[in-house]
């Protein structure tokens, strides 16, 4: 069997500060960047029929992000200050979540399983170790038998971006890579992006939905159950549009 990846817990506070500087990395694809280039699906043989879905497919908290912020635009102190405010954000829209008692990674999980079902795909979770990074896996876990392709979804980044002066919308952002269960090749590697920073050439994306928007942080905070109904609409979609590239 091939070995899984373990990924270390982490903690709110302190840590943050630190998501909150790496979140452009993960939201912001910036349009003048290298194309990504994916995998477009190569059906095997047998048309695939039997699926098993790696398991931690979401980070621990979600996003609350907003690209154009004027303190980033003073120096040293400024992004420093900058980053204290992101993160303060972040640690306020993860409570309101967990206020309602929301469950990303369970709700994004059942969308999935759900999608392919309707595709004619059985799909089942594949338990296992936590990743180490947001990245797709090098090594996989042995699958049950008659498994005939696993599916390593790795949602890198999630929640609320503000693109800059504008309102607060979901955003989503993902990798996914479908491999043959027995000899390991890719049949199908793809980025998705539910309403990215940027489009970036090559990558899959997605428009927000314009019934999920908050003015402040004070409106999404307040808000918890819509606020929570929005991720969830925007993993669904992202659901749906990876089982069709699995076509």
């Amino acid at each position: 069997n091939w070995a899984g990846l373990s990924r270390p817990g982490s903690l709110r506070g302190h840590n943050s500060m630190k998501k909150s500087v790496a979140a452009i990395a993960l939201l912001g694809l910036s349009a003048c960047a290298k194309p990504y280039v994916g995998t477009p699906y190569t059906a095997p043989a047998a048309p695939v029929t039997s699926v098993a879905i790696v398991d931690d497919t979401l980070p621990e908290d979600a996003v609350a992000y907003e690209a154009a912020s004027t303190m980033g635009n003073f120096g040293l102190i400024g992004g420093l200050i900058d980053a204290g405010v992101q993160a303060s954000r972040r640690d306020r829209v993860n409570e309101a979540l967990d206020s309602v008692n929301h469950t990303p990674e369970a709700n994004f999980e059942s969308y999935l399983v759900s999608a392919l079902a309707q595709s004619g795909i059985a799909a089942v979770m594949l338990a296992g170790p936590d990743r180490e990074k947001r990245e797709l896996l090098s090594d996989y876990p042995g699958a049950p038998q008659g498994t005939q392709a696993l599916v390593d979804f790795n949602v890198t980044a999630y929640g609320y971006v503000n693109a800059g002066n504008q309102n607060w919308r979901p955003t989503v952002s993902a990798d996914i890579k479908m491999v043959d269960a027995l000899t390991g090749k890719t049949l199908m590697e793809n980025r998705i992006v539910y309403n990215g920073v940027d489009a970036q050439a090559g990558v899959v994306t997605i428009a927000a939905n314009p019934a999920y928007v908050f003015e402040n942080r004070e409106d999404m905070i307040t808000q918890p159950e819509r606020l929570a109904a929005g991720i969830d609409d925007a993993l669904r979609r992202v659901a749906d549009t990876a089982v069709r590239l699995m076509r």
